[in-house]
C-alpha cells in the first residue's frame, strides 16, 4: 500500500475535524495521537446497584451451569446460551464502566495464583497437600501436648522448609504477575465514539464490542472479529505461534458482509460507526479450530443476506497470535480476557514422576516402618523396665507418687505408677524424638539440586546453537535424573534428523528423468554487486531502497535447488513456441509447482511503517507499485528496474556453464554473430496474446557503434548505472530469428535506452505454511516460472524465456490495462489434510478455451490410485506411469521426499455439478466436514500424471555421530516417519540407525494371519543368530510399514511382535501417523517396561511427545508446538547425546548418591538416640541438645550435600562421551538399586553402634579430667562425633574435587564449633527457651579443652569408616565398574580427562591395590595426563 492510499484511508475513516489535523502534518496520521486514553473507572461513591445485578446475573449464570448443580437437578436440561455481543460505536456512548457489553470479562489477565492477602493461606493449604509436610506438622502438634522438646524448638525444621518453599513459590509467582503487568499495559489503538477517532489504550482497558485496529507485525489483544483489511479481497495473514505453536502463517479472510468495503472498483468509505450489526456467538470454548456464530441486524439497521450472515473461524483474529503480511486490520472484540481462547488454554506445566521419585517414596515408606518399628520396641521396652522395680516409689530417680501421699492429687494421672500409661506415653515421645528417621531436608534441597541442575544444563556450550542463539530450556524441573535412563528413543525423522530446509534436486516429467545440478550462489555475490553499485554511483533515494532490496535478497540464505539444462531448455522451447499452453506437459508441470500451493509472495520485506506516535513512515525498500511501474524517473533508474534477479541468475549461471543453451548454438552455427535479447514494452490494444515475433534484436557490431560496453569488463562511457557491465552477467540465451520484420528490431544504447517494461521486482519473497511448497516455488522460479504474486482469486507467474508475463487471473478489467496479461481465475483452493495427503487448485483460463482446470499434487500413495482409467489404459499413459515408479523408487532410494504433480480439464457443466454440490456442503450446519471431504474426494478423481519432484531433506550436522553414541550407550534408538520405506530406510543408513553388517527385518504382510506367521519367521531367525553368538541382538534391524500396526497389535501377536522388538537392535517405522507414533511409545512404556524419551519438532510429534516419560521439542522449521509439548527443548538433534550421556547420567549419579546419604545420614542420627535409651530405661529422654537436633539437618550437615549434587561427576564429558558405554550404569539403574536402601541402614547401625560406645567408652571409663561428665557433656560429643563421621563418609562418595566442595565441608565443621562455642556461651541457669531443667552452660568449651574429646573424634572416624572403605577397596579391585576402569585406564587404553592430582586421589581412596600398581609410581603412567576439563 503507498503512503497515499494510507494517506486517503486514515482520511475516510476519521470525522472531518481530525481531517484537518491530520492533513496539517507532514506525514500521515494513522489513527492515533501520541497520548494515552484512559478511560474513567467507576466513581466511589456511585449507586452500586448496577454493580450488584451485573454481579448477581453473573453469579447465577455460573450457578445454573455449575456440574454440582446440573447434578442436582438433573431434570432441567442447560441449553446452550449464545453470546450477544452489541458494537460499542453509539455516537453518544455511556461511560466505559456503564457499556452493555461490560457483564462480560474485560481484557485484564491474571496468571498469578496469589495476592498479597491470599499468599499465606493459600500457599500453607498447598504445601500441606505433601504426606512429609502434613507428617512434621503433626509432630509439631503432638510435642505441644506431650512436651518432649521446647514447644518453639520444634517448629523450627518444619517452618524452615515451609518458608523456603514459600519464598520460592512467591518468586516464581512474583515473576508471572510482571509478565501480566508487561501484557496489560502494552497498548493498541481503539475506537473512541465519543471522538470519532482511534486511540491509543492499554489492553487491560479494552471491552468486548471495541473496534481494535491493528498493523503489521502487532500482537493481537482480545479475540476479534475481522472486519477490514487492508488487502482488496478482504484478506490478512496471521501467525500462530503463540497459540498452537505454528510458525506458518495462516489465512484469514473479513466478513462476507463488509464485502462492499473491499470492492477496488466502487471503493466506499468506511467508519465503525457504520457497523450496525450484533453478533450472536457461542461462549468462550477451549477449541481453537471452532467458532460458530452469526450476524444479526440491529434496530433500524439495514437487513442482512443469509449468506451474509454466517460466521466461521476463518473470520476470527485469535489473541496472541501477530498480524503479518498485512499493513493494517480492523475488527470488533468478541472475547476478552480469560475468555479468550489463548487464555482458556494456558495451563500449567505438567507433572511427571521419575522412576528414582518413586523408589525414594517407596523408601520413605521404610523409613516410616523402622520408625514406628523403634517407637514400639522402646515403648515395650519402657513398660518392662518400669515392672522390673517392685517399690517404684521409693527410686529416687523416678517421679512416682504414693496414692497415700499428702502431695497425691486425683488429677495427677501422670504421677501414678501405670507401667501401660508410660509405654503408651513412650510411644508417642518417640515418634517425636526420633522424627528425624523422615529427612524433611531431602525435598528441599531435591528440589534445589534439579535447579541447579536445569541451570547448568542451559549453560552448556555444546548445546548452544550460535546460529538463532538458542539454549536448551527445562520446562519439566522434577524429571531431571530421568535423562540418564533412558531406553529407548522415539524420534521424528523430517525436522529432527534432517533440517527441514527441502530443496529441489530432481523431477521426472513426462516419463523422463531430469537429474540437474546444484546451483552456485552466484545470485547473492551479484546481488550485493548491484546494491554496492546503486550506493556508490550518485546514489538517489530510489536508488538506496532499491540497494536494500538487493541486500534483503541477498541475505535470504536459502539453499539453491538443482537445475538440469536439457529440461530449462525444454521449458525455455515450449514457452517461446506456444506461450503459456497448458497443453504443454513441461509448462503444465512447472506451473503446478509454481501455483498449487498456498505460498504467500511479497515484492520486499515486511517492516512496520509506524513511527511510536502512529504516523507512517517512508519505506527503506522499494515499494512493489514502484517496481511494476511503467514510468522511470531517469534511464539509469530505469535500467536499474529492468536488471531483476531472475535475469541475473540466469545470466551468472549461463556464463559459469560447460554446457551453452541449444538456441546459443543454433545461433553459432548461422554465422550470427553475438545478440542479446532485450525485453520492450507491448503496444496491442487488443486482447491477443503477442506473438514471439516481438522480439528486439541486438546485433554485436550495433553494439560497438554505440559503444556502450566492452567485453573486458569495462564502461566506455555513460551516466547511470544501466545494465551490469560484466559481460559473465549480460550473457542471456541466444536465437537465431531469420526472416522476422519485426518493428522493434534496431540498435539501442544499453546506457540511456528507457524501456517500459512491466518488469517485475527485484526479488520474490516468500512465506510458506510448508517446507515443501516453498521448495517447489523456489525450484520453479529457478527454471523461470516464477510465483510473482498471488491474491484472494489469482496469481501471477512471471516467464523468463518469453518476453511476458502470464498472469492467473484477476478480473477482467485487467484486459484493457495489462494487455500483455493472460490469466486463468482461481476458483478454488481444496486444501493439504492428513486424511487425503493431497492439495488441489481449481483455475480457469481467462482467453481462449476458457477451460476449469484442476492442479493436484500430493504423496504417490494417494495420486497414483485417482488417475483416471483412460489414462493409465493409454499407451502414453502406461509408460509415463511406469517410468514414473521406477523414478520415485530410485528417489527414495537416494534418501530424496517425493511428491507426483498430476492434472485434469473439466468441462463447464461438470465444474457447475460439482460446484453446486460443494456450496450445498459448506452451509451444511450438521455434518459439514464429512460433506466437504466427499466433495473434495469427487473433485481429486480422474487425473492425468504430469511428473514427480524430489526434494531433498538433509540431515542435520552430526546426526550420525549422535545415533552411533546413543547405539553405543545401549539405548535402542527407534525412528518413526511418514515417508515411504525406501527413503527411510536410505535416511537410516546415512543417519548411522542402520548398519551395512545389520541384517534389516521387514514387517509388511496384510492380514492377521499372515503377520503372524512372518513375525515367527523373524523370532525364528533370531533364535538361530543368538545360538551363534550371544551378541546376536545387535545385529538385527527392524522396519516397520505402519499399515501393518494393527495386525501385530491385534491380541494373538502382540506378544510375538514385543518379543521381536526387544530382539531387535533398532526400529524404523515408515508411514506413520501421530496416533500411531504414540501407540508405538505406550508399547515401549507398558510391553517394553522401559523409559522412553520421545523427540519431534512438528505439530505431528505432540502425541508423543506427551505420552513419553521424557518429551523433547526441537525449534525447527515446523513452529513451537511441539516446544510448547516437551519437557526439554533445544536446537539441533545433536545435543541429544550431551544431554543423555552427559548431563542425565550426571544427573542420575548425583541425585541417586545424594538420596542415600540423606537415609544414612538421618538414620544415623536415629539409632545413635536410640542406642542411648538402652541406658535410662527406655525413657524416650535424648542427650543431644534440642537445638543441635532441630538445625543438625539444615544448618549442619545441609551444605555439602547439597553442592555433592550439582557439582560431582564420577567421570568428565570427555570421557562420557568417547565412551557411551558408561552410560549403562544409569540405564540398568546400577547407582540406586532396591537393595542400595537397606545397605546404608546396615552401614548407618554399624557407624551409629561404633560412635556411640565410643562416646560411652571415652565419657564413662577414660572420663573427662578424672570426673563423670554429665548429659550435655555427653551429648555434645556425640553430635560432634555425627558431624565428623557424616562429613568424612560424604568425602568417600566424592569424585570430582572442586573448591567449592572442599570449602563447604570445611566450613560446615568450622562452623558448628563456633556455633556450640557462641551458643553454650549464651546459655545461662535461667534459661527455659528450649525447655529443659538443666541448660547447658559452657559444655562445648569444657569438651573442646579435653584431649579425649579429640582422641574419640579420630578413633570413630576411622572405625566407622573402615568397612565401607575395605568393602569398596575389595569391589574395586577384583570386579571394577566400567567408569572406574576407564578412568583408570585399564580398558582399551582410554585415556582420562581428569588431572592427576584427582585421578591418583580417586584410585587410591577407591581402589588402593590397583592404583597402588598402576598410580603411585614415580614413572607418570600413560594413563593419566593433565586436566582437561
Amino acid at each position: 500500500m503507498s503512503k497515499k492510499s494510507v494517506g486517503s484511508d486514515v482520511e475516510a475513516s476519521t470525522s472531518n475535524s481530525s481531517s484537518a489535523l491530520y492533513d496539517s502534518t507532514s506525514k500521515g496520521h494513522h489513527r492515533r495521537t501520541s497520548s494515552l486514553w484512559v478511560p474513567p473507572t467507576r466513581p466511589i461513591f456511585s449507586s452500586p446497584t448496577q454493580v450488584f445485578k451485573e454481579k448477581a446475573e453473573n453469579g447465577g449464570r455460573i450457578l445454573k451451569t455449575h456440574p454440582v448443580t446440573r447434578w442436582l437437578f438433573p431434570s432441567q436440561p442447560i441449553l446452550p446460551q449464545q453470546r450477544i455481543v452489541v458494537p460499542n460505536n453509539q455516537k453518544e456512548p455511556p461511560p466505559r464502566y456503564e457499556q452493555p457489553n461490560r457483564k462480560y470479562c474485560g481484557n485484564r489477565i491474571s496468571t498469578t495464583k496469589y495476592s498479597v492477602l491470599t499468599f499465606i493461606p493459600k500457599n500453607l493449604f498447598e504445601q500441606l497437600h505433601r504426606a512429609a509436610n502434613l507428617y512434621f506438622i503433626f509432630i509439631v502438634i503432638l510435642n505441644m501436648i506431650i512436651g518432649a522438646f521446647g514447644k518453639y524448638i520444634s517448629v523450627m525444621p518444619i517452618a524452615f522448609v515451609l518458608g523456603i518453599t514459600a519464598i520460592k513459590d512467591a518468586f516464581e509467582d512474583y515473576r508471572r504477575y510482571k509478565s501480566d503487568q508487561k501484557i496489560n499495559h502494552s497498548t493498541c489503538r481503539v475506537w473512541d465514539a465519543s471522538q470519532q477517532r482511534y486511540r491509543k489504550l492499554e489492553w487491560q482497558n479494552i471491552l468486548v464490542g471495541d473496534f481494535v485496529h491493528l498493523s503489521h507485525d502487532e500482537i493481537i489483544p482480545a479475540d476479534i472479529l475481522l472486519l477490514r483489511s487492508s488487502d482488496v479481497n478482504g484478506v490478512c495473514y496471521v501467525e500462530t505461534c503463540n497459540l498452537d505453536g505454528e510458525s506458518n502463517l495462516k489465512q484469514r479472510t473479513a466478513i462476507r458482509a463488509m464485502g462492499k468495503y473491499h470492492n477496488s472498483n466502487v471503493p466506499l468509505e468506511y467508519s465503525p460507526s457504520e457497523f450496525n450489526y450484533r453478533i450472536a456467538c457461542e461462549q468462550p470454548t477451549t477449541d481453537v479450530y471452532k467458532f460458530e456464530g452469526r450476524l444479526e441486524a440491529m434496530e433500524g439497521g439495514p437487513p442482512l443476506a443469509r449468506e451474509f450472515t454466517i460466521l466461521a473461524k476463518e473470520n476470527v483474529l485469535l489473541r496472541g497470535c501477530v498480524v503479518k503480511n498485512t499493513d493494517f486490520v480492523e475488527g470488533i472484540v468478541l472475547y476478552a480476557g480469560k475468555d479468550t481462547k489463548a487464555m482458556l488454554n494456558n495451563s500449567g506445566p505438567r507433572y511427571k514422576r521419575s522412576s528414582l521419585e518413586k523408589m525414594t517414596n517407596i523408601d520413605i515408606l521404610w523409613s516410616v516402618c523402622t520408625l514406628l518399628a523403634l517407637c514400639v520396641i522402646g515403648a515395650v521396652l519402657s513398660g518392662v523396665w518400669l515392672r522390673n522395680y517392685s517399690a517404684p516409689y521409693i527410686v529416687p530417680f523416678l517421679v512416682f507418687i504414693p496414692p497415700n501421699s499428702t502431695y497425691h492429687n486425683n488429677n495427677d494421672s501422670q504421677y501414678k505408677y501405670s507401667p501401660s500409661y508410660e509405654s503408651w506415653f513412650s510411644f508417642w515421645s518417640y515418634i517425636i524424638v526420633l522424627q528425624v528417621m523422615i529427612p524433611i531436608s531431602l525435598y528441599v534441597s531435591i528440589e534445589f539440586i534439579k535447579i541447579f541442575q536445569v541451570w547448568f544444563m542451559s549453560q552448556d556450550r555444546n548445546m548452544y546453537y550460535d546460529k538463532v542463539d538458542k539454549r536448551l530450556q527445562c520446562r519439566a524441573l522434577n524429571i531431571t535424573e530421568e535423562l540418564g535412563q533412558i531406553q529407548y528413543v522415539m524420534s521424528d525423522k523430517t525436522g529432527t534428523l534432517t533440517e527441514n530446509q527441502m530443496v529441489f534436486r530432481r523431477c521426472s516429467v513426462n516419463g523422463s528423468d531430469y537429474g540437474g545440478r546444484p546451483v552456485l550462489d552466484s545470485v547473492d555475490s551479484s546481488l550485493e554487486l548491484v546494491a554496492s553499485n546503486l550506493r556508490s554511483n550518485q546514489p538517489t533515494e530510489k536508488k538506496l531502497q532499491m540497494a536494500a532490496l538487493a541486500e534483503a535478497a541477498a541475505n535470504t540464505g536459502r539453499l539453491r535447488p538443482s537445475r538440469d539444462p536439457t529440461l530449462e531448455s525444454q521449458l525455455a522451447s515450449s514457452v517461446l513456441k506456444q506461450g503459456a499452453d497448458i497443453d504443454d506437459p513441461v509448462f503444465a508441470f512447472f506451473l503446478t509447482m509454481s501455483i498449487c500451493n498456498t505460498v504467500v509472495v511479497n515484492a520486499k520485506p515486511h517492516e512496520d511503517l509506524m513511527d511510536p506516535d502512529g504516523d507512517i513512515v517512508n519505506s527503506r525498500f522499494a515499494t512493489e507499485e514502484d517496481a511494476l511501474s511503467p514510468k522511470r524517473e531517469s534511464s539509469s533508474d530505469s535500467m536499474t528496474g529492468n536488471k531483476y534477479l531472475a535475469d541475473v541468475e540466469e545470466e551468472s549461471l549461463s556464463s559459469n556453464s560447460s554446457t551453452p543453451v541449444i538456441a546459443e548454438e543454433k545461433a553459432s552455427e548461422d554465422g550470427f554473430e553475438e545478440i542479446e535479447l532485450i525485453e520492450f514494452p507491448e503496444v496491442k490494444t487488443d486482447d491477443t496474446q503477442p506473438s514471439d515475433k516481438e522480439i528486439g534484436i541486438i546485433e554485436k557490431k550495433d553494439e560497438e557503434k554505440e559503444g556502450s560496453n566492452n567485453y573486458n569488463g569495462e564502461r566506455k562511457e555513460g551516466k547511470g548505472f544501466g545494465i551490469l557491465h560484466r559481460p559473465s552477467i549480460l550473457s542471456v540465451p541466444f536465437a537465431k530469428l531469420k526472416g522476422i520484420k519485426s518493428p522493434f528490431r534496431r540498435s539501442v544504447d544499453k546506457r540511456s535506452s528507457s524501456s517500459d517494461v512491466n518488469a517485475p521486482p527485484l526479488h520474490s519473497f516468500y512465506d510458506s505454511e510448508s517446507p515443501d511448497e516453498l521448495a517447489l516455488v523456489e525450484a520453479a522460479r529457478e527454471y523461470g516460472v516464477r510465483l510473482l504474486k498471488r491474491r484472494f482469486d489469482d496469481v501471477i507467474v512471471y516467464l523468463r524465456h518469453s518476453t511476458r508475463s502470464v498472469k492467473y487471473k484477476v478480473r477482467e478489467d485487467y484486459k484493457g490495462i495489462f494487455h500483455v496479461l493472460v490469466g486463468f481465475q482461481v476458483l478454488h483452493t481444496l486444501p493439504f489434510d492428513a486424511d487425503r495427503k493431497r492439495m488441489s487448485v481449481i483455475i480457469r483460463e481467462t482467453t481462449g478455451k476458457k477451460r476449469i482446470i484442476v492442479l493436484t499434487k500430493g504423496a504417490d500413495a494417494t495420486i497414483l490410485p485417482v488417475l483416471s482409467n483412460e489414462f493409465c489404459t493409454s499407451t502414453r499413459g502406461e509408460e509415463i506411469i511406469f517410468k514414473s515408479q521406477e523414478h520415485l523408487t530410485q528417489y527414495a532410494k537416494e534418501g530424496l521426499r517425493t511428491l507426483c504433480l498430476s492434472m485434469k480439464i473439466w468441462t463447464e457443466e461438470e465444474y457447475l455439478e460439482w460446484k453446486e454440490k460443494h456450496e450445498e456442503a459448506e452451509l451444511d450446519m450438521i455434518d459439514k466436514e464429512t460433506l466437504v471431504a466427499e466433495s473434495v474426494l469427487r473433485a481429486e478423481q480422474d487425473l492425468e500424471l504430469l511428473g514427480v519432484t524430489a526434494i531433498e531433506d538433509r540431515l542435520q550436522d552430526g546426526v550420525p555421530e549422535c545415533i552411533h553414541s546413543l547405539r553405543e550407550a545401549g539405548i535402542r534408538v527407534w525412528v518413526l516417519t511418514g515417508d515411504k520405506i525406501e527413503t527411510a530406510v536410505n535416511i537410516a543408513y546415512s543417519s548411522r540407525l542402520f548398519s551395512p553388517s545389520m541384517d534389516l527385518l521387514n514387517i509388511g504382510a496384510n492380514g492377521v494371519r499372515a503377520v503372524s506367521d512372518l513375525l515367527g519367521e523373524h523370532l525364528k531367525r533370531i533364535a538361530r543368530a543368538q545360538e551363534v553368538s550371544a551378541d546376536a541382538v545387535d545385529s538385527f534391524g527392524l522396519v516397520l510399514n505402519a499399515a501393518t500396526m494393527s495386525y501385530c497389535l491385534d491380541p494373538h501377536n502382540i506378544d510375538r511382535f514385543v518379543k521381536l522388538l526387544r530382539g531387535c537392535r533398532s526400529v524404523l517405522c515408515c508411514r506413520a501417523t501421530p496416533l500411531q507414533k504414540a501407540q508405538l511409545v505406550n508399547l515401549a512404556k507398558n510391553h517394553l517396561k522401559g523409559k522412553v524419551l520421545a523427540i519431534g519438532d512438528g505439530a505431528n510429534d505432540v502425541s508423543m511427545i506427551q505420552g513419553a516419560d521424557v518429551g523433547v521439542g526441537l525449534s525447527g522449521q515446523e513452529g513451537m508446538q511441539a516446544v510448547m509439548s516437551s519437557d526439554f527443548a533445544m536446537a539441533r538433534f545433536r545435543f541429544l547425546s550431551s544431554l543423555l550421556l552427559v548431563h542425565g547420567h550426571w544427573n542420575y549419579y548425583r541425585l541417586a548418591q545424594t538420596i542415600l546419604y540423606f537415609f544414612y545420614k538421618n538414620a544415623m542420627l536415629v539409632f545413635v538416640i536410640f542406642w542411648y535409651q538402652i541406658f535410662n530405661g527406655f525413657s524416650a529422654q535424648v542427650p543431644i541438645d534440642p537445638v543441635y537436633l532441630m538445625v543438625y539437618n539444615l544448618i549442619f550437615t545441609s551444605v555439602p550435600p547439597l553442592l555433592f549434587g550439582c557439582l560431582d561427576q564420577d567421570a568428565s564429558a570427555e570421557l562420557l562421551l568417547d565412551c557411551p558405554k558408561l552410560y549403562g550404569q544409569g540405564r540398568l539403574g546400577k547407582r540406586y538399586r532396591w537393595y542400595s536402601f537397606w545397605i546404608n541402614m546396615l552401614d548407618a547401625i554399624w557407624q551409629s553402634l561404633v560412635v556411640y560406645f565410643i562416646c560411652y567408652f571415652v565419657s564413662c571409663t577414660l572420663t573427662y579430667r578424672g570426673s563423670n561428665v554429665d548429659m550435655w557433656t555427653f551429648g555434645h560429643l556425640l553430635v560432634t562425633q555425627l558431624i565428623i563421621v557424616n562429613t568424612f563418609h560424604l568425602a568417600l562418595f566424592v569424585q570430582y574435587w572442586t573448591w567449592p566442595m572442599f570449602w563447604s565441608m570445611f566450613l560446615s565443621v568450622l562452623l558448628f564449633f563456633i556455633c556450640a562455642l557462641l551458643y553454650n556461651g549464651f546459655v545461662t541457669a535461667n534459661w527455659t527457651w528450649t525447655n529443659v531443667k538443666d541448660p547447658p552452660s559452657m559444655v562445648s568449651l569444657k569438651s573442646f579443652s579435653s584431649l579425649e574429646f579429640w582422641m574419640a573424634l579420630v578413633i570413630s572416624v576411622i572405625l566407622c569408616l573402615t568397612p565401607r572403605y575395605v568393602l569398596t577397596a575389595i569391589v574395586n579391585t577384583v570386579a571394577p565398574s566400567t567408569t572406574l576402569r576407564t578412568r583408570l585406564g585399564a580398558e582399551d587404553g582410554v585415556k582420562k580427562t581428569e588431572s592427576r592430582f584427582t585421578s591418583c586421589a580417586v584410585g587410591c581412596l577407591s581402589a588402593p591395590f590397583k592404583c597402588a600398581r598402576m598410580c603411585c609410581r614415580k614413572k607418570k603412567p600413560t594413563v593419566h595426563i593433565e586436566e582437561v576439563q
